[in-house]
């Protein structure tokens, strides 16, 4: 995934014109590298950024709050999360709650609660960004953000961590679709000298897939493919399949549309077929009912429909990985 994106979530957007007056953002793993920008550079110019594959988290600082309604600040967030379909849950999380903190701490009941329906109905499939709705107006909102950053910080580094002895001996990650997670776990496995590479199947026609193999080519060998090609894509030795989700229930989870197909091929094949998601993502059974009941799709044409999201059973997992 190209960090431009992640920056330019909080740089000057025409849907949220006061963002522009207000807000300076990098994207940096602090003192050491990774990823700056200055908020007079051209999101959209290749030459203005730096990028190293080094583990990068949001940093978010705001300026001249006293020039516009702190609320607004509030409500442009909200909505440039709940808007957002370029980047992975944890990421959109981690930018807004990190803003939100950088702003203060005295916003209103109000906007926090305009915030959170924006959040709920632009995001409904994403568990993490259900939950911080959720406890939007709700007393100590801020200490849950400020320990939510606190585990985010280091969230990259474990999920690697977790997951390098099921990579350890691959030669290959078939995976599908967008994930941070997913990307955590490779990224990391690379710096700790893995030479495998990356399948990343595309995940029907929104499922970013692509967006996913370009970020994991800054690191290492990665290739998107459509999904029509994953069962050749198993049928090579030393295959793990790792696959990331937004909400985890105890019998079922949600990723994109695809997943199921890729873990019951790999099933069939004897592989291991793992799960990355870290606790944000867990949900009852019944959460994960009503999020299913609610998830988005995708129209190409006035008569025709296809999901973007599905219901995956977990016995088809064979490990999961978390924090």
């Amino acid at each position: 995934m190209d960090w431009r994106g992640l920056v330019a979530v909080l740089l000057p957007h025409p849907m949220c014109p006061s963002l522009s007056q207000s807000l300076s953002v990098s994207v940096s793993k602090p003192q050491v590298d990774g990823v700056h920008l200055d908020s007079d550079s051209d999101p959209d110019s290749d030459s203005d950024y730096t990028l190293n594959p080094a583990p990068r988290r949001a940093h978010v600082t705001i300026g001249s709050v006293t020039t516009m309604n702190r609320d607004d600040i509030v409500l442009d967030l909200f909505r440039l999360a709940a808007t957002d379909r370029r980047h992975g849950a944890s990421e959109i999380e981690e930018v807004l709650l990190r803003g939100l903190l950088a702003s203060g701490g005295d916003w209103s009941r109000e906007s926090l609660l305009s915030g959170a329906r924006l959040l709920a109905e632009g995001q409904p499939a994403m568990a993490n960004l259900r939950s911080l709705a959720t406890r939007a107006a709700s007393p100590g909102f801020r200490r849950f953000l400020e320990q939510r950053a606190g585990m985010l910080d280091t969230l990259s580094h474990r999920l690697a961590a977790s997951g390098w002895p099921y990579l350890e001996r691959s030669n290959t990650v078939v995976t599908i679709s967008r994930s941070t997670a997913v990307a955590a776990v490779v990224e990391g496995a690379w710096d700790r000298g893995w030479r495998g590479s990356v399948v990343v199947l595309d995940g029907t026609v929104t499922g970013c897939g692509q967006d996913q193999a370009r970020r994991l080519l800054v690191s290492g060998e990665a290739v998107s493919r459509p999904d029509a090609t994953a069962p050749s894509c198993l049928d090579t030795s030393g295959v793990v399949v790792l696959v990331g989700a937004d909400a985890v229930g105890p019998q079922r989870f949600i990723n994109a549309a695809g997943t199921t197909m890729l873990m019951e091929l790999a099933a069939a094949r004897g592989l291991q077929r793992v799960l990355a998601a870290d606790s944000g993502k867990d949900v009852s059974e019944q959460e994960l009912d009503e999020i299913a009941d609610v998830l988005p799709r995708h129209s190409d044409s006035p008569d025709r429909e296809c999901p973007v999201f599905e219901v995956i059973p977990m016995n088809l997992v064979s490990t999961r990985i978390t924090e």
